[in-house]
């Protein structure tokens, strides 16, 4: 049922070559961007989520009283 369903819309296999096409590539633009990162931001952004705010927090400014 879904062969016969499928075969009456027209050009249903170009969206097939189409999703493969786009996948492949933002894939290679994924690969090609990971390539290109540099040393000092990968380490910097590795570091960053063990690193303290170096703004000062002000209880007093997010109180809604």
């Amino acid at each position: 049922m879904i062969q016969h369903t499928l075969s009456a819309l027209g050009g249903v296999a170009g969206f097939g070559i189409i999703s493969i096409c786009l996948f492949f590539g933002v894939f290679a633009g994924a690969l090609v961007w990971s390539a290109r990162l540099r040393k000092p931001y990968l380490d910097r952004m590795r570091a960053l989520p063990l690193e303290d705010d170096p703004r000062p927090r002000d209880p007093e400014a997010h109180s809604h009283e």
